[in-house]
């Protein structure tokens, strides 16, 4: 309903109610959220070269979790109204969801979980204006925490809880940092470059004023604002030229038909699954993860073996390197691969995984791109 206001004579005007978000909010949500969505795989990336460097499979990338929630504390931040944190999850989630997550329709439950548990943080448009860091930390790791524990529901049947309670540990760490204290230090830095309304009015130097203490704070806070100015420049340099490169070299738009097989072989060819169907097998296989357990079931695929078989590989070739859209990537030995009849390539919902009976979880790629011998 309009209100009814009366002008200069008296006469009538009707005044078209003020909407709850404005076209400026919805314009923040739709970046954010796209922007978002669209890093998640990067971010994924980054957790599984951790993984690689530690040595912990599906547990050190934990701890850049904190990234896939910044930008929903961003967006709260920058609007400051209520039920935004939930939005953004959603629009985001649906954003990685259409741009080819190996999750499914999971991911969009992770991310609304996420903006739903930082709005009720952050309930406050008080507490979302003063930029309290304990606020915006608890808001941010608890999100990021909510990454492990609806994945626990939906994947991780049976993992001991022990593991559980320290993936949720690193992710909130990592929340509080990306989440909590980086989103901060964006918020206050495009305040003091003048791009956002301050929670605070920045005092102007002037030397001639006798509040001598004002003075001294506009000095210290003209410090703090290089610093942070400084270190949110630096991060946002360094996580633009990896997300660059990996998109220019490494990911994969997903949707393709046929896996690219090449390397040191003598007939390098992109593989379609129609054209090897006469090597088509069943196999009941169990998933084993470090943190993910799949049952025994049916998988039927065409045998590893057979697509490397038909590349010809060279006798310097010892090795097979199967990689994702997302750059995701594990190696088996050729000598392994050409004994073995249980591992397949199989096509499911458009896209090609491996399943191993003979292999943990962790190399049951998903949403293949490249079949490499090396």
């Amino acid at each position: 309903m309009g209100q009814e206001r009366r002008d200069d004579t008296g006469d009538a005007l009707f005044v078209r109610p003020k909407s709850y978000l404005s076209t400026r909010d919805l314009v923040v949500i739709a970046l954010l959220s796209s922007l978002g969505g669209v890093l998640s795989t990067y971010v994924g990336y980054l957790g599984n070269l951790m993984n690689h460097v530690v040595g912990v499979p599906f547990g050190a990338g934990q701890f850049l979790a904190g990234l896939h929630v910044v930008w929903i504390i961003l967006a709260m931040g920058l609007t400051r109204k209520k039920g935004v944190g939930t939005v953004t999850g959603l629009v985001k989630g649906t954003v990685e969801l259409f741009t080819g997550s190996t999750h499914g329709i999971v991911i969009v439950v992770v991310s609304l979980v996420q903006g739903i548990v930082a709005d009720t943080v952050l309930f406050s448009d008080r507490a979302k204006e003063r930029r309290d860091y304990t606020s915006y930390a608890m808001a941010g790791g608890l999100s990021a925490a909510m990454n492990v524990l609806v994945f626990q529901a939906f994947f991780f049947s049976g993992v001991p809880w022990v593991l559980i309670g320290m993936l949720c540990m690193l992710a909130f760490a990592s929340g509080m940092i990306f989440g909590g204290w980086l989103s901060i230090e964006m918020l206050e830095t495009m305040e003091y470059s003048g791009m956002l309304t301050g929670k605070r009015e920045i005092i102007v130097d002037d030397e001639s004023s006798n509040i001598e203490h004002l003075w001294r704070k506009s000095r210290e806070r003209k410090k703090r604002r290089k610093i942070s100015i400084a270190v949110v420049a630096s991060f946002l340099v360094l996580f633009s030229i990896g997300a660059v490169y990996y998109f220019a070299f490494i990911y994969v738009l997903p949707g393709e038909d046929t896996i690219e097989v090449n390397g040191v072989v003598s007939s390098p060819f992109d593989f379609a699954y129609d054209d090897f169907t006469d090597y088509e097998t069943t196999i009941i296989a169990e998933l084993v993860g470090s943190i993910t357990y799949v049952e025994p079931r049916e998988y039927t695929g065409v045998p590893l073996r057979a697509i490397i078989t038909e590349a010809v590989p060279l006798p310097s070739a010892s090795e097979v390197l199967v990689r994702g859209t997302d750059g995701y990537h594990v190696t088996f030995s050729l000598e392994e691969v050409l004994d073995d009849d249980e591992l397949l390539v199989v096509k499911e919902n458009g896209s090609f995984r491996i399943v191993g009976a003979n292999y943990e979880g962790g190399y049951w790629v998903e949403q293949i791109a490249v079949i490499e011998v090396r």
